[in-house]
């Protein structure tokens, strides 16, 4: 099983924007870079077929995840754990006047200070959200945790499943993923679109998440021969052929 954990691109419009049920070609929650983003999000997967494809209910998020819905068959379903930190104004906790003091109290303590503050939803909270709501998914999909790894049902499961959310709540995910400890600031940080690819690799009857790094150019042009650096190329650029 492949795990592909894809932030969202560059956002437009109202960023707490929810749609539990999708319409099939959802627009205007990216700005024209972020649609150039997914589009190329989506060239760059277009060999890649997913089994699932799964996204925050933000508009951003879901957009983005279109281009990865292409093959027939798929669709987005949303899981609502994968949304993005929850501010207080969200919560119903203060107004905008507030927030906004809030917010520029909260920036000035340093980040063991900040497990909590009244800018919203706190570490531990919504750790607790995406590590449970992840949890209670893949055991959906029949992979559970146990053993320090998961066990599956399926031991050659062979699925692509795509998750695509945001910088906040993916942080959390892939630290959790890594065994990184918690902490009240993130560890990974994600860029538009931005991927990180989990393969979860078999030790006896325990398959364990690896985070998977590939080079930043495409492998196949490795096994292409480079004629810039055999002797006849060379004597073609000065001139003696």
């Amino acid at each position: 099983m492949e795990l592909y954990l894809i932030r969202h691109g560059e956002i437009a419009g109202d960023p707490h924007q929810e749609y539990h049920a999708p319409p099939r070609d959802l627009e205007g929650c990216l700005s024209e870079t972020g649609v150039r983003q997914a589009a190329a999000l989506g060239d760059a997967m277009v060999e890649v077929r997913f089994d699932r494809v799964f996204a925050s209910p933000l508009g951003r998020a879901i957009q983005t995840a279109q281009p990865l819905t292409r093959q027939p068959g798929t669709s987005i379903e949303v899981l609502p754990w994968l949304i993005e930190w929850r501010p207080a104004t969200v919560l119903g906790e203060c107004d905008e006047t507030e927030y906004e003091t809030i917010l520029a109290e909260a920036s000035r303590r340093r980040p063991e200070a900040c497990w909590k503050t009244p800018a919203g939803e706190g570490t531990l909270e919504m750790t607790h959200r995406v590590v449970t709501g992840f949890l209670a998914t893949m055991a959906s999909l029949g992979v559970h945790a146990g053993h320090g790894g998961y066990l599956l049902d399926t031991p050659d499961d062979e699925r692509r499943i795509a998750m695509v959310a945001h910088g906040g709540s993916l942080g959390v995910l892939t630290a959790f993923l890594l065994g990184v400890p918690i902490r009240p600031h993130a560890p990974v940080a994600f860029e538009q679109t931005g991927m990180a690819v989990f393969t979860f690799r078999q030790r006896v009857d325990v398959w364990y998440p690896t985070l998977r790094l590939t080079p930043p150019y495409p492998t196949e042009r490795l096994n292409e021969p480079d004629l810039t650096t055999t002797p006849e190329a060379a004597k073609q650029s000065n001139g003696h052929v």
